[in-house]
């Protein structure tokens, strides 16, 4: 695993295939679980630690688009996208592999898998890369294969 030199510029070429990188940790709070499903994913067993008592789940979990937007939101944190990404494409795979609760601790793995040059953007390439996100008992909860646009290093600069 790798770690991001502190103000080091990072572009598509400085991914390399199979190296992975980690973000910072992030806990969830029941807080940010309840306004998420307010705003997107309004079911009982989002909203209500009560009520969810009696789901499949047991008790409060976060959404799953909520798990997928953590997976990504952490990875920026990890500065390595600061410079690169120009758009999302595409999502190849993504996969629930375990509820979030409340008071998990979160972290994103990311690996490149490939990449390869834009036929329309010249200073661009198109990558495929995995997210992976763990809870703080080291279980993978989700992963997902995103597909980016992301910017190649303009000319001249180191």
């Amino acid at each position: 695993m790798t770690e991001t030199p502190p103000n080091r510029r990072i572009y598509l070429e400085d991914f390399v295939s199979g190296v992975t990188h980690e973000s910072p940790p992030h806990e969830v709070t029941a807080e940010e679980a309840i306004e998420f499903a307010r705003r997107y994913d309004p079911q009982y067993f989002h909203l209500d630690a009560e009520a969810a008592k009696d789901s499949a789940f047991g008790e409060l979990v976060c959404g799953g688009f909520q798990t997928a937007s953590l997976s990504w939101a952490l990875a920026l944190k990890s500065r390595m996208f600061d410079d690169c990404p120009l758009a999302g494409i595409g999502i190849e795979e993504l996969k629930w592999l375990a509820p979030v609760r409340p008071g998990d601790v979160l972290r994103c793995r990311f690996t490149m898998i490939d990449w390869r040059a834009s036929k329309s953007r010249p200073d661009a390439g198109i990558s495929r890369m995995r997210y992976e996100l763990f809870n703080g008992r080291d279980e993978r909860v989700f992963t997902m294969v995103m597909i980016q646009l992301m910017r190649l290093r303009p000319e001249g600069v180191c």
